[in-house]
């Protein structure tokens, strides 16, 4: 098995564990979720607020059975901070960011997914972006990630890279059944800083280690 086939497989078996949570499972874990996340971005982009800069975040439109975030935006515009989230092109493959100001700001897109309105503000200043809340079906203790198989999130952390760039903080939010042995990593996959889930959270080491809770 190659490693295309191998992550096929291992989003097949992550996708249908996520599905097969109760409703009330999903919303206990969210909520658990939710507390320590919410906690982390606040204090990491609290430690953005400079004069002349306002702290961004970067983040998905949960959809389905993924962890609901929309806590974290909801804070974010409480303490008048920026929140992106992206929208799709498919020719050439990428993602473009918007800004918005309220749930109000997004509508149903392609597959369903929920994305910013027509005259929603193009932000393009990625070196401007704090942190980055990513989306994701498969992790593992390595901090390795398994996205849906588009490869958007990969080539927008290529922007950093091939700029000689330093990356914005990257996190992930997930429930812990989605935690895997190990996630196939090919060569222009990313790893994250720090994953949380409602049983433990991990860091990379130059961001504070492992820390279970």
């Amino acid at each position: 098995m190659n490693i295309k086939e191998w992550k096929i497989e291992l989003r097949r078996k992550a996708e249908a564990e996520r599905n097969a949570l109760s409703p009330s499972q999903h919303s206990v874990k969210s909520q658990q979720i939710n507390e320590a996340l919410n906690k982390r971005i606040g204090e990491i982009l609290d430690s953005c607020a400079k004069p002349g800069h306002r702290p961004t975040l970067f983040t998905y439109v949960p959809v389905k059975s993924e962890v609901d975030v929309s806590a974290v935006t909801e804070a974010c515009w409480a303490k008048n901070y920026r929140v992106l989230v992206p929208k799709v092109q498919h020719d050439p493959k990428q993602l473009k960011l918007f800004e918005i100001s309220s749930h109000d700001d997004l509508e149903k897109g392609a597959w369903n997914i929920p994305e910013p309105k027509a005259g929603a503000p193009e932000f393009r200043q990625v070196r401007e972006i704090d942190v980055i809340l990513v989306p994701g079906l498969a992790f593992d203790t390595q901090l390795g990630r398994l996205g849906y198989g588009g490869g958007f999130y990969d080539r927008f952390m290529q922007q950093y890279v091939r700029a000689g760039w330093d990356k914005p903080y990257i996190i992930a939010a997930a429930f812990d059944l989605q935690m895997i042995k190990e996630v196939p990593m090919g060569l222009f996959d990313f790893r994250l800083d720090e994953l949380i889930t409602e049983a433990r959270t991990i860091r990379a080491a130059q961001t504070g280690g492992l820390k279970n809770g």
